[in-house]
């Protein structure tokens, strides 16, 4: 894995109230940026596709960031930034679909006000040369498949099939009762293969799995057993030869009969020429996708849409991941941070970045991660919490009740807490342990982290804005009252200091009216509630969903960065930072660089990486962006 370090040497303006001071990139796609599987209505973006002699494998994520990989070692060939083109429209999606000689084949996607817009091309990575040709057009309204040169191709039309070789037109019927979702035409046209759903709702998208095989003039059907699929964007696939025989390689949405609900990852299986499954993948194992090699020998997929992974095709096991995602970092020191990293196959390490150095600390895929004094991290992998030196033994671990998204210690490192997500209730809550484990009792509403004190947020159901006002109840670890807020309408964002000893709180401005609201920041002394100044601080955007946040706050409380974002369920935007000194109540200066550098909007099948900011024990900010680490120094 090549890392690289690269120190950013700028002459900036001394009226500049930060300054970037270097940023450090891990090669590989960004975590999530290959979509995900809750919003069927679309197709998925990205892909994958191995180069004609099967040496190299080329993927694409849905930011337009296309990398080219080395098959057999994994190793970075290099990256290049692709833009749908202009025609498109808005909403601009891209899809990898193949490659035929130089030339990989590319499907765009977007929206001309209320009407859908595709266009198939070819893209030439090397001369980065663009063809308006598409072999193998598709279509919203049939499917369709072709032979590479798409000498023989396959369509749906109605209830037949219609298949096109050398001029000659032949059509047969569908079989009877069922939905068509994806076809597959062996190599040499002569195999015809039909993936479908019995639909089982009233919009028929979800139903019971079938596949049919051409054979002999009639279909022959392959039980697939008790298989619930969704019935959008499956992919079906011929691997083999006449000499080692012919399978079909499926990926598919599943759900579960028992909550209804989209799985995470699909379900993948090779099914011989005769129908009996040779190995198959449960969704919970989290892959989506599977492109083959040309000599079918391996293929590609994708892990929780983060990392590509090489697996055999002979029996599905895992060969190698194609670079890794940040999952986390937390920044230390000097310019330095521990960072959590997911490598495919269900791997994963916390490493230590210094210098020129990523340094394996230990071999863990976790989700969480939180930094005590360098002496000692808290992870958290799923509902299982570890608490490690820093040489990564594990010195005692424990439960959560559910999926732990967030960790923290208290600043003098007798407490853990924990933001927890249980996703069977689907409820959130935040749970609190003593170092050793032991749990401790929290009231119902506390906000995370527990630090010095424990916040809980406290609504006014009976009040005049009919529980739409909220306040802060403060109390000690032991559970003696402290203080109180007074309410406020619309509820706070909270971030703590470092040492605890302050908070920065942020709410709706009192007499605000109409959305996008003016904000209020201020910090309070945990230990008393005595506030200071007030900043106001106004939208610049007319977006009703947007706002003022906080971001991050310094350790000892002063400086805090401030975003101004937006959301509304789907699509997310990200409109600038900007710093302010909560001493004063003052806004300061901001880099340009740091102003309005990270800004992008996102979601809604745009999975782009959204930002993380935090401030290191030495006043340094670091922001985490996908994959890249930046940080700037006041």
């Amino acid at each position: 894995m090549r890392l690289l370090l690269t120190t950013l040497l700028l002459a900036l303006p001394v009226a500049s109230a930060a300054s970037p001071t270097g940023t450090f990139t891990v090669q590989g796609h960004a975590a999530g940026t290959f979509g995900h599987l809750a919003m069927p209505e679309r197709v998925p973006a990205g892909g994958a596709a191995w180069s004609p002699d099967g040496r190299e494998v080329y993927t694409l994520d849905t930011t337009g960031e296309l990398r080219r990989w080395q098959a057999t070692t994994g190793a970075s060939l290099g990256r290049q930034a692709l833009a749908a083109p202009k025609e498109i429209g808005d909403a601009p999606t891209l899809s990898l679909r193949g490659m035929t000689g130089e030339f990989l084949n590319l499907e765009a996607r977007g929206w001309r006000q209320t009407r859908a817009v595709r266009l198939g091309y070819t893209f030439s990575p090397r001369s980065e040369k663009t063809f308006r040709s598409d072999p193998c057009p598709t279509s919203s309204l049939s499917l369709q498949v072709c032979t590479q040169g798409a000498q023989v191709r396959a369509r749906v039309e109605g209830q037949e099939i219609v298949r096109i070789e050398a001029g000659q037109t032949t059509r047969f019927p569908l079989p009877r009762g069922v939905k068509p979702v994806a076809l597959a035409l062996s190599d040499n046209g002569e195999r015809l293969a039909l993936l479908t759903i019995t639909p089982k709702d009233t919009y028929g998208l979800h139903g019971t799995a079938s596949l049919f095989l051409r054979e002999a003039e009639a279909w022959r059907p392959v039980a697939l057993g008790p298989l619930l699929l969704e019935g959008t964007s499956p992919s079906l696939t011929w691997v083999g030869n006449a000499s080692a025989g012919y399978g079909l390689l499926m990926a598919v949405n599943a759900h579960d009969r028992q909550t209804g609900a989209l799985r995470g990852g699909q379900f993948l299986g090779l099914y011989r020429e005769d129908g009996s499954r040779v190995w198959d993948l449960s969704p919970q194992v989290g892959l989506r996708g599977a492109w083959p090699s040309p000599d079918g020998g391996a293929f590609v997929t994708l892990r929780q849409g983060s990392v590509p992974e090489v697996r055999r095709l002979a029996d599905g096991g895992f060969l190698r991941g194609l670079g890794e995602a940040v999952t986390n970092a937390v920044p230390l020191r000097g310019q330095r941070a521990l960072v959590a990293l997911e490598r495919g196959g269900g791997l994963g390490r916390v490493a230590l970045l210094e210098g020129q150095d990523l340094r394996t600390v230990v071999a863990l895929n976790v989700d969480a991660l939180a930094v005590w004094r360098e002496d000692r991290f808290a992870s958290a992998q799923d509902n299982l919490v570890r608490l490690h030196d820093f040489r990564g033994r594990v010195l005692r671990q424990w439960n959560a009740a559910g999926n732990v998204g967030q960790l923290a210690f208290s600043p003098d490192g007798a407490v853990v807490s924990a933001q927890v997500w249980n996703p069977q209730n689907g409820q959130g809550q935040v749970q609190a342990w003593t170092a050793g484990g032991q749990p401790l009792k929290v009231p119902t509403g506390t906000l995370f982290p527990v630090s010095r004190v424990v916040l809980a947020e406290a609504n006014d159901k009976n009040g005049p804005d009919h529980g739409y006002r909220e306040r802060l109840l403060a109390s000690s670890l032991a559970g003696k009252p402290l203080w109180k807020t007074e309410w406020r309408r619309g509820g706070f964002g909270l971030r703590l200091s470092g040492h605890g000893r302050w908070a920065a709180l942020s709410s709706q401005a009192p007499d605000a009216q109409r959305d996008p609201v003016d904000m209020e920041f201020w910090r309070l002394n945990t230990a008393t509630g005595q506030p200071g100044p007030v900043l106001r601080l106004k939208p610049t955007t007319t977006d009703p969903n947007s706002g003022w946040g906080l971001a991050a706050l310094s350790t000892d409380g002063r400086l805090a960065l401030l975003r101004e974002g937006s959301g509304d369920g789907c699509g997310w935007a990200l409109y600038g930072y900007a710093l302010a000194d909560l001493q004063t109540g003052k806004r300061l200066p901001t880099l340009k660089g740091l102003a309005g550098g990270f800004n992008r909007q996102g979601g809604c099948g745009l999975d782009l990486p959204y930002p993380i900011a935090a401030f290191a024990p030495d006043g340094r900010l670091m922001v985490r962006d996908g994959n890249t680490l930046t940080w700037w120094r006041r």
